[in-house]
């Protein structure tokens, strides 16, 4: 017997021990867990802490805004005072002369107002004057005088400014501000306010009120005083209107300050800012898309706007004039808040707030310091982080005493028993213990018996290994006798027979297989198919060897392989080998020559080809003239179509220009009526029989009857020029009130505030005419008691629709395909087919009429479309 080795029983260094690795895994644990802990504890501390902030931010960069709007809420009104007076006296100088300065020295403004004035129009107020300006500035002691330098001749034309073409297209009382500017003549840093004046719808100057910059610089210094931030801002078109480093009184040259640059070449000089450069150039982008989504005026009618402006400003520009006619900025914007690593002037990380501002589209930028946040953070992080730690120490001493009680000390008395040779002691930790412990003792006891038990049986094993290797030398014998037996059948087929194992390499091939490469059989053995075959066959080879071997099937395919100089077809077959345990080991192959049967197969399908290729000739002619013959029908029905178009459409043009007078006379003949029945009411007042409140009534009517016609007739001339089709339309619905009122038809018109195109008026009041005429005629024969329309008018691209809804007496599915091959075939058979006839050939338009479901309220919907220019 061995004698145990007392050594192997003595405890193993305590730098190794388990005791040991126990507590530096709890050490290194409950450092990354107060670690991660106390920075958790910073970063939720700090994102409160700056969301705190922001919100700050938030409601004081508004309060800055709202103040600063008040400031320019009052220039506006001032500007639109100034322009009430051109208004007002425009052919009276002297009234002029008196008003503006008076108006222009508000009290406690001679620091903010630069000065203002009117702007007349070419010709406007004085017949005689193209240039005949109304302008006051201050000199050097503040005191508002008149400059009459922009009326001289060898100066540009004061009408061509970028303060001025703009604000034309601004509705009346509405305020334009021009970007930041140094004026030629006072040399003052400035911007303008600029109102248009509009008398009789015609549009008469522009008044302007001119601001300090200066002025913006003492407001924001004022606003964020004692908040530890600055504020800057921007003009609509990114340009630096007021920054703190920025001082305009200094004796410096204004192209060495900062004013006046872009905020993008602005960030060059201060990288820092380049995440908010990138923020306002989004912002930009998405207005601009949102402006043209509805367009007030069209690209075309801008043209005269942007011609002068710089490339980069012009599509900003006309979003703003867009942006301004269709959905005016009411409110302050919160428009972005974004967090900044460091600020050039504050040499720390900030928080940037942007606000966009109402009317003047200006950017007002505030900047607030981090410093304050970091460190409270930081302190409550250091406070919480000290009471983990002793918390932490304790539970590592209570863990380190649980585990050593339970786990370290009856390992070790299991590792002593074993080194002791002393299994008892193993056998009874595993009968007292029903844990963890306890199945590792009975672990440990089990496997000792097995061993006892396998060296019992290794000499048992060792006789039945000396019996087996001579059964296995029988075998041998056997085996090689059936190759013997195998290759002898294999030599005798005329046939390709060989076999690879799986990387490819030939193991066994017969004497077809021999003869056929011209090689012998120890040179074809062990070699792969690159190396006995020629490249492509032996490629294909390979190929088909991998589909085998991957889905372990049988394949078939024909391949050619050359033999004594003449291509030969074979009928090649692979089949997977596999061992007695079903694992694939090989991969046999059998080649039959198929050459002569194939030969006659080619010439069979050949023979076949030739006969399909002609019948193919055949149906193809026969195709041909089937298509000719429907060529010719299409061109011959085209040309009917077309005739009937063109007549169609000289129909309606001879029409056309016949309806004149019959318009006119529809229109006006009424209109007499009613003045023949307003002379008869004066007699009756002269003779009492009618009170004044009455014909006052009646004559009130008339007026109003005569103002639309005086509209509709005073401009048919067939000169193309800007119409506003949605007060064409309420005039043209004026005059037809009378037929509305006697067949009690309540009509409602839908469409936005202003639609400016450029067109014929005579055309649009015609076709506005005829197709609200005929539905009101047609549609309403006889008086009911809900009749309603509904008349619809809008511009899509390129296209003025006008959708016409009646509750009528409609169409049934049988009046309704009548009357669409009628539009379609272009005949002209009424008012729908002649206007459906005219909007296709002189507006490259359509007619359209659709029956609507019985929850829309209506029965029809008539859909005009034509295309405008």
């Amino acid at each position: 017997m061995v004698k145990p080795n007392r050594q192997s029983s003595k405890l193993t260094d305590w730098r190794t021990n388990l005791p040991m690795k126990f507590m530096l895994v709890q050490l290194l644990v409950a450092a990354v867990i107060i670690i991660a802990s106390v920075g958790f504890l910073k970063s939720i501390e700090t994102d409160r802490l700056i969301d705190n902030q922001e919100f700050l931010s938030i409601n004081l960069g508004k309060t800055i805004v709202a103040k600063l709007q008040q400031k320019t809420n009052k220039i506006e009104n001032l500007a639109v005072s100034i322009g009430a007076l051109g208004e007002l006296y425009q052919h009276d100088p002297k009234q002029l002369n008196a008003a503006i300065p008076a108006l222009l020295e508000q009290p406690g403004q001679q620091e903010v107002i630069l000065g203002g004035g009117v702007w007349p129009e070419p010709f406007a107020f004085d017949p005689s004057k193209r240039k005949d300006s109304y302008f006051w500035a201050r000199n050097s002691a503040s005191e508002l005088i008149k400059v009459n330098d922009y009326n001289t001749d060898n100066i540009s034309p004061y009408y061509q400014e970028a303060w001025y073409v703009p604000a034309k297209y601004y509705p009346t009382d509405t305020t334009y501000w021009s970007k930041s500017y140094i004026d030629p003549y006072t040399q003052n840093a400035m911007l303008t306010a600029s109102v248009p004046m509009w008398l009789e719808h015609r549009l008469i100057g522009v008044s302007t009120v001119d601001i300090a910059l200066s002025s913006l610089d003492n407001f924001f210094n004022s606003a964020v005083s004692g908040h530890g931030g600055y504020v800057f801002a921007l003009d609509q078109q990114n340009r630096l209107l007021s920054y703190p480093d920025t001082d305009l009184d200094s004796g410096e040259p204004l192209n060495s300050q900062t004013l006046f640059q872009p905020f993008s070449a602005f960030t060059k000089e201060h990288p820092s800012f380049a995440p908010l450069q990138q923020t306002i150039k989004k912002l930009d982008t998405d207005f601009i898309r949102q402006a043209d989504l509805k367009k007030a005026y069209e690209d075309t009618q801008l043209a005269d706007v942007i011609k002068n402006a710089p490339e980069h400003e012009r599509a900003k520009l006309m979003a703003l004039i867009n942006q301004n006619a269709n959905n005016k900025l009411k409110q302050v914007e919160l428009v972005a808040t974004q967090r900044l690593t460091s600020d050039p002037r504050l040499k720390e990380p900030v928080i940037v707030t942007v606000f966009l501002m109402p009317g003047t589209y200006w950017k007002i930028v505030l900047v607030t310091p981090m410093s304050s946040i970091t460190y409270n953070a930081q302190s409550l992080a250091s406070s919480v982080g000290i009471y983990l730690v002793s918390i932490q120490i304790f539970a590592l001493m209570l863990l380190f005493i649980v585990q050593n009680k339970l786990f370290i000390t009856p390992i070790s008395r299991m590792v002593r028993a074993l080194n002791d040779s002393n299994p008892a002691k193993i056998e009874l930790m595993a009968t007292n213990r029903n844990d963890e412990i306890g199945m590792l003792a009975k672990a440990f006891s089990s496997r000792t018996h097995q061993l006892e038990v396998a060296l019992a049986s290794l000499d048992a094993t060792n006789l039945a290994l000396e019996q087996q290797l001579d059964v296995q030398q029988q075998s041998k014998t056997e085996l090689q006798e059936k190759k013997e037996q195998l290759n002898s059948v294999l030599n005798s087929a005329h046939n390709l027979i060989f076999i690879k194992n799986l990387n490819g390499e030939l193991t066994l091939v017969n004497d077809q297989f021999c003869q056929t490469l011209s090689r012998k059989r120890e040179n074809i053995l062990g070699l792969k198919d690159h190396l006995v075959m020629p490249k492509e066959i032996a490629t294909l080879n390979q190929e088909k060897d991998r589909l085998v071997i991957k889905d372990k099937i049988e394949l078939s395919y024909e391949q050619s392989f050359p033999v004594e100089g003449k291509q030969h077809i074979y009928l090649v077959t692979k089949f997977p080998i596999f061992n007695d345990k079903q694992q694939l080991t090989s991969v046999g192959t059998i080649a039959f020559d198929i050459s002569a049967t194939k030969e006659a197969e080619l010439k069979k399908r050949a023979q076949f080809e030739i006969l399909r290729q002609e019948t193919s000739d055949n149906i193809r002619f026969i195709e041909k003239l089937e298509q000719t013959n429907k060529r010719l029908q299409n061109e011959s029905l085209q040309a009917k179509l077309e005739s009937n178009r063109q007549n169609s459409f000289e129909k309606v043009k001879h029409e056309n220009q016949t309806i004149y007078p019959s318009l006119v006379a529809a229109i006006v003949k009424p209109i007499f009526r009613k003045q023949d029945d307003l002379a008869a009411s004066a007699y009756r007042l002269a003779s009492g029989e009618l009170s004044i409140a009455d014909f006052n009534s009646k004559l009130a009517n008339q007026t109003e009857r005569l103002r639309h016609l005086e509209y509709l007739l005073s401009a048919q001339d067939y000169i193309a020029k800007p119409i506003d089709l949605v007060s064409l339309l309420e005039h043209v619905v004026a005059l037809l009130q009378p037929k509305l009122t006697a067949k009690n038809i309540e009509l409602e018109i839908k469409s936005d505030s202003r639609l400016i195109v450029e067109g014929i008026h005579w055309h649009y009041l015609l076709i506005f005419y005829r197709a609200i005429s005929n539905t009101i005629t047609d549609a309403f024969y006889q008086q009911g008691s809900t009749q309603k329309m509904k008349v619809s008018l809008n511009k899509e691209t390129q296209q003025v629709v006008m959708k016409i809804y009646d509750n009528g007496k409609g169409f049934n599915e049988e009046q309704l395909a009548v009357l669409q091959s009628t539009l379609d075939c272009g005949k002209v058979t009424g008012t729908l087919s002649a206007l459906s006839v005219w909007l296709k050939s002189e507006f490259q338009g359509e007619l359209s009429v659709e029956e609507l479901p019985k929850d829309s309220g209506f029965k029809t919907l008539v859909n005009y479309q034509l295309s405008h220019r």
